[in-house]
């Protein structure tokens, strides 16, 4: 495959990488594959080359957040490994008791398929990388 690209069904997919995050170790490729889905943005980077399969397993993206404003290279917060990054995805008015990443990643990916919640503000999402 050359893109992650999902489909409409944002709620299934978030339900699904919910999932992954219980059963896979934590990555910087899932990480990636979060920021996409949560965004509902497609990775373009089409891994032609190592440095494009590099840049995919570090969590880097290929998207464009808005029509017109072209493609952008955008380094996922790490999710499925940081605390604070996991706790970012959680819908407000959700809390969890855990203090692991991947369990707090899944269970936040969960709640908002099954709450049908929007996306967390990007520029909310990228400060946590800047603390």
């Amino acid at each position: 495959m050359d893109a992650f690209i999902f489909s409409d069904d944002a709620p299934a997919s978030l339900y699904g990488l919910g999932t992954r995050c219980l059963h896979e170790p934590a990555s910087r490729r899932l990480d990636g594959e979060i920021y996409c889905a949560i965004h509902n943005v497609t990775d373009w980077n089409h891994l032609i080359n190592n440095q494009q399969f590099q840049a995919r397993e570090s969590g880097e993206v290929l998207v464009e957040h808005c029509p017109d404003e072209g493609l952008h290279w955008i380094e996922a917060p790490p999710f499925t490994t940081d605390l604070r990054c996991a706790e970012s995805l959680l819908p407000e008015g959700v809390l969890t008791f855990y203090r692991d990443a991947r369990r707090v990643c899944a269970t936040a990916l969960q709640a908002r398929a099954l709450a049908n919640e929007p996306a967390p503000l990007v520029s909310n999402v990228m400060q946590l990388r800047q603390v």
